[in-house]
């Protein structure tokens, strides 16, 4: 897998309302969010913005996981959106093209445009 990392041209408060709108519009799954900031501060401990959010469609995921279970592992997609230096980042893995059955190839290639695609509107960014 390659990571790809855009730096978002909003605040990260913006970058992350725009990603959940973007998940949303796509009528994707939002499984999970995870605020590690939120849960550093829980502990006592202190940390820049990052956010963690797990979305997919079960559709595309099936494709891949019946081909190859293991996929299961990276599955469902997820983007991370975190703050260094002032500037926000967002960051996500693109699938390399490692399956057989054309259904699964086609698989990859939506996941893979969908993410990127929603990663790139999130930050402000045209393809």
């Amino acid at each position: 897998m390659d990571e790809i990392d855009i730096i978002s041209k909003f605040s990260f408060d913006q970058t992350v309302s725009n990603l959940r709108e973007a998940i949303k519009n796509r009528k994707l799954t939002e499984f999970a969010v995870f605020d590690h900031r939120l849960n550093a501060e829980k502990i006592g401990l202190n940390m820049n913005n990052c956010t963690v959010f797990v979305f997919g469609n079960p559709t595309v995921g099936t494709y891949l996981m019946q081909e190859i279970p293991a996929i299961g592992l990276d599955l469902p997609s997820k983007i991370l959106v975190y703050e260094v230096n002032a500037n926000t980042h967002i960051r996500f893995r693109s699938f390399q093209d490692i399956f057989e059955g054309e259904k699964s190839k086609e698989a990859v290639r939506k996941l893979n445009s969908a993410t990127e695609a929603i990663a790139r509107e999130s930050a402000g960014i045209n393809p």
